[in-house]
């Protein structure tokens, strides 16, 4: 059975967007992702690029008192992008469609927890973030769109 030109057109879509969002992806790591709130001592914030955010957040994984503090959810922001790297393998396979949905979904509740964390700690996400965000959701996105599916071209 052939795919439809509609199921072809959402594959190919699919494929399209995904590639996009891991371009938008790598480029919000070059990009000023967030800063802290604006004192009234007159300093300037301290403005974090991409990189910088996801090397803290990373390397602060192994320490044992980031974990029994607010702070956690900052580690959580930073698995992100280990999972992102997970989930794009996943891709490669189909026999990990469900494997790679549960990622997409432990990412999007690590999404939220960052969130969380600007509005705890707190700081303003810049637009690395958004765009980090962006990429994120096109890589995602393909999984509300069925794909690979059989059906007559009577369909």
């Amino acid at each position: 059975m052939a795919m439809s030109k509609r199921g072809a057109a959402i594959t190919w879509g699919v494929a399209i967007t995904r590639i996009l969002g891991v371009l938008v992806y790598i480029a919000a790591f070059f990009l000023p992702a967030c800063r802290e709130v604006a004192g009234f001592d007159g300093d300037a914030p301290t403005v974090l690029q991409g990189s910088r955010c996801a090397w803290i957040t990373l390397v602060n994984t192994f320490s044992h008192d980031i974990w029994h503090s607010r702070y956690f959810l900052a580690i959580l922001s930073g698995w992100i992008n280990p999972l992102i790297v997970v989930y794009l393998i996943f891709l490669l396979f189909s026999a990990f469609v469900w494997p790679r949905r549960v990622v997409a979904c432990l990412i999007l509740c690590f999404i939220a927890s960052t969130w969380v964390f600007f509005h705890v700690y707190p700081l303003v996400p810049l637009v690395g973030h958004y765009l980090w965000i962006a990429g994120i959701l096109m890589i995602l996105s393909g999984e509300a769109f069925p794909q690979g599916r059989a059906v007559s071209v009577a369909d």
